[in-house]
């Protein structure tokens, strides 16, 4: 499961574990290599970027994902006034040398692929609803990597105040 963090300004903060972002990273290479994507981004539905894939250069990638994340929103409002009860799930965007296809995965992250003309969307298509299921097993999985306080016990803290309190003597 993914935890989030309430921050003073309002904002949440997406916490993974690393085990998860490995798992997005891998699941990122992947979907890359398979697609032959210039660029493939990983973000919040904020617009926070988390990993991105591919040849990026030349790419302002932060810009990219919090327009992204902005036409998640425009369209999920589309969504309300056409009818649907849920958001739409993609949008797909069509250049003449580059197409952008966008996808939910699960209700807090999206995926940007950014890819070449030259390659069929229904490759895009199945390569990338594969990996939004691996995806989104990831994120429902509860870490495993032990909390901060399971680390550090009691005792740990009293050492610690006996120790400073020692030492302003």
């Amino acid at each position: 499961m993914v935890q989030t963090k309430k921050l003073k300004d309002g904002s949440r903060q997406v916490i993974l574990t690393g085990k998860q972002y490995d798992v997005i990273k891998k699941v990122l290479s992947e979907l890359a290599t398979k697609t032959k994507a210039s660029a493939i981004l990983f973000a919040d539905m904020s617009g926070q970027l988390i990993s991105q894939r591919g040849s990026t250069e030349g790419m302002n990638t932060t810009v990219l994902s919090a327009l992204a994340a902005s036409d998640f929103a425009a369209t999920s409002e589309m969504a309300k006034l056409v009818g649907e009860e849920a958001k739409f799930k993609l949008l797909f965007h069509e250049g003449e040398k580059r197409n952008v296809y966008l996808s939910n995965v699960g209700d807090n992250f999206f995926l940007v692929v950014v890819f070449d003309v030259s390659v069929t969307l229904g490759l895009i298509r199945i390569y990338t609803k594969k990996a939004i299921s691996d995806l989104n097993s990831a994120l429902e999985e509860a870490g495993d990597e032990p909390e901060l306080g399971s680390i550090i016990d009691s005792d740990f803290s009293t050492l610690l105040g006996n120790a400073l309190d020692d030492t302003f003597k």
